[in-house]
């Protein structure tokens, strides 16, 4: 994903830069898929987005920091955190 891709994607959801950052709401659940070719891991409860100019630093709500060149991130999950919360963990009762 180019550096473009990503500013498109965040602005199209109403995600606004503040500064260097982007604060993503508490209202928001932000899972980042990142890798290369054979394997990918996933990014999840990013609550902070900071587009630099070479690389991307994404920040967790347990305060881990993680960075990135923009070609390792291949794409980008945003819903409600409402909805994150009643999926669970895949068990139906």
């Amino acid at each position: 994903m180019t550096k473009e891709t990503l500013l498109f994607a965040l602005d199209a959801e109403r995600l606004k830069a503040s500064g260097e950052s982007i604060t993503v709401p508490e209202d928001r659940d932000a899972t980042f898929i990142v890798g290369g070719p054979g394997e990918t891991i996933q990014i999840g409860k990013v609550v902070r987005i900071e587009p630099r100019s070479s690389a991307l630093c994404l920040e967790t709500a347990k305060g881990e920091r993680f960075w990135f060149s923009y070609d390792l991130i291949l794409g980008l999950q945003l819903r409600s955190a409402k909805s994150a919360k009643e999926q669970g963990a895949g068990f139906a009762r």
